[in-house]
């Protein structure tokens, strides 16, 4: 969610019909062609479903005149809206009767129309044992519902509040815990009920907002409100990678989705995105919506339609989501299968080591969250997030007894020390740091790979003896090393640990070998691993289908590894037409040498590739 105020001025709509001309510069960054092919009047995409949203301020400046409304829909004609979604933030029963004419003529012109509540004061977030702020809430939802049988709720449904009555309230609980039950609370009958009560026919959307590990914290709680809402959006809006004051990673949106999402089942309606002070960040900005196509969301939302006009400064990447809005429509329709990914545990409604789903994405290992416990798949990745179940350990104890492996990060690994887990490893010490530009990498058969890095790098100590540990990968000094990917058997299993470098972000910059090492973890479980460097994603479609995402700012050289029995012939790209080369590889040496398959290309900068076998 961006924290942005409610509203924002808007221009007047003869700035707008100049727009494209404005914006004609400055996307050098954006791979490939900025070219949008007129939209036929009433056209929608063939394989996606498109939705804009109106502000209170952009109802008022774009819609209210007929004149107004005309401009708005030929300026925003490229996307191919199938709808539309209007907020108001007015509670006088006069503006139920604008709201209703602007809704019909909208309508006429072949759109779906649904309202929009954004639970916010002057303030901002309202506080939920106000009666006030209730009586506000009240008002904008019954004039909503009094025009608008669909209504979906911003992501503002959360509390910051801190006045006496709160903290009185919460008496001996986390401000977690509270607050989710009294938002879960307060929301049924100011919000769900009033809706209902003023037209039955009202269903209500819940959009959650992108800062997942924050969420129950300030009173979102997926699991509880979740039931209580007819439909579910889920906030994707990873905005800048670098400047951005959230920081979340571009793949985390990927996740955020699969997650939430398929935990919501039949009630998840769309993926929710913005622009929000997104100025020059074209690049970043067209990551969201290939995070929301690839996750095969059933509604793409763009936030919102003052934000994607001139003057505002963030509408400069306007000219490049409508060139590539034809991108996002074909590739939606090729992707064939259900997505394949690693089974990480994230129960919900948890917290861990911040948006490390998303970082692991981000170094090419596909991941599949789910929030119940994978006990059965062969291989799992766990992280603090897992600590929600209060049964983790015995559950963990239990896929090792059955001889399946178990991948944790090494936070969790501590968190569990008084567990049997504890004793898994022989730690001599694991305080403080230690930095160095050198690793040695193991490979799959004994052979070790002196590797030196462009720049130093810091983990937290994991200092062991020497067995029956494998340091798949270690931190070299010259006094010692330190584990970063460690390996050991335990009774019938195997258990993994990846240490975490003190910068997350880190993680996308380790050399090649490190990360292929990491790779190969989960070579057995999906049957292709990337090959290359960081900041580049891979979503396995199917059996045949390998989607390849660079998301960095130069070109990458990566592969994909296969078994031994995979084809050499009837590879083909299929987004760019990408030449591909496909070899057989050994590994190791002797009896141990292991021969696969690689298929090889260069992504550009940002660039989409689908390879197909």
């Amino acid at each position: 969610m961006p924290l942005r105020p409610a509203s924002v001025t808007r221009p007047h709509p003869a700035m707008r019909r100049i727009a494209s001309v404005l914006l004609a510069g400055g996307l050098s960054l954006v791979w490939g062609p900025l070219r949008a092919e007129p939209a036929p009047a009433g056209a929608r995409w063939q394989h996606l479903t498109t939705a804009l949203f109106f502000t209170s301020e952009d109802v008022e400046n774009l819609l209210a005149k007929p004149a107004d409304r005309q401009a708005a829909l030929e300026y925003f004609a490229p996307l191919r809206l199938s709808k539309v979604y209007l907020d108001s933030a007015s509670g006088d029963p006069a503006a139920v009767a604008v709201l209703r004419g602007i809704a019909a003529d909208l309508r006429a012109r072949g759109l779906q129309v649904s309202g929009a509540v954004v639970p916010a004061g002057e303030k901002g977030p309202l506080c939920y044992n106000s009666a006030e702020d209730m009586a506000l809430l009240e008002g904008r939802v019954r004039v909503l519902a009094q025009a608008v049988d669909e209504i979906i709720v911003d992501d503002w449904l959360f509390t910051t509040c801190t006045c006496e009555k709160c903290v009185a309230g919460r008496g001996s609980e986390s401000w977690a815990d509270y607050r989710s039950r009294l938002v879960h609370e307060q929301s049924k009958r100011h919000l769900i009920d009033v809706a209902k009560q003023v037209n039955p026919r009202a269903t209500v959307i819940i959009k959650y907002p992108n800062w997942y590990e924050g969420h129950r914290q300030n009173g979102y709680d997926v699991a509880l409100q979740t039931p209580q809402f007819d439909g579910v959006s889920v906030g994707i809006e990873t905005r800048q990678r670098a400047t951005d004051e959230q920081h979340i990673p571009i793949y985390s949106g990927y996740v955020f989705q699969r997650w939430i999402g398929g935990d919501a089942g039949p009630k998840w309606r769309s993926a929710w995105l913005d622009n929000y002070g997104m100025q020059g960040d074209a690049n970043d900005y067209l990551a969201e919506v290939w995070q929301a196509v690839l996750a095969r969301a059933p509604e793409i939302i763009f936030w919102c339609a003052g934000q994607l006009h001139p003057p505002v400064p963030a509408s400069d990447v306007y000219p490049a989501l409508c060139a590539r809005m034809g991108d996002f429509d074909r590739l939606a329709g090729m992707l064939e299968g259900p997505a394949r990914g690693i089974p990480i545990h994230l129960p919900l409604g948890s917290t861990g080591e911040y948006n490390i789903f998303g970082y692991l994405g981000m170094i090419g290992l596909p991941m599949a969250p789910t929030a119940a416990f994978p006990a059965d798949a062969k291989a799992a990745i766990f992280t603090q997030h897992s600590l929600r179940d209060p049964q983790l350990a015995a559950k963990l104890l239990a896929r090792i007894r059955a001889g399946k492996e178990v991948f944790m990060s090494w936070p969790l690994l501590q968190d569990l020390r008084a567990s049997e887990l504890g004793r898994v490893m022989n730690v001599i010490a694991d305080r403080g740091t230690a930095t160095s530009s050198s690793f040695r990498v193991r490979g799959a058969f004994w052979d070790t790979e002196p590797v030196a890095a462009g720049r130093p790098f810091t983990f937290p100590k994991i200092q062991l003896s020497t067995w029956p540990y494998v340091r798949s990968v270690a931190l070299i000094r010259e006094d010692a090393d330190f584990g970063v990917l460690l390996s050991t058997p335990y009774m019938e299993g195997t258990v993994d640990v990846l240490n975490l470098p003190d910068n997350s972000y880190d993680l996308l910059r380790l050399p090649e070998p490190v990360l292929n090492a990491v790779r190969r973890v989960f070579f057995e479980e999906l049957g292709v691993r990337l090959v290359g460097m960081g900041g580049v994603a891979l979503y396995p479609f199917g059996e045949r289908q390998y989607v390849l995402y660079n998301m960095n700012d130069t070109v990458a050289k990566v592969a994909l590894h296969l078994p031994a029995d995979a084809p050499l012939g009837g590879w083909r790209e299929r987004m760019n037409g990408d030449t591909l080369v496909v070899t057989r590889t050994e590994e190791g040496r002797e009896q141990w040498k292991q021969v696969g398959t690689e298929v090889a290309l260069s992504l550009k900068p940002f660039e989409v590739a689908l390879v197909e076998r």
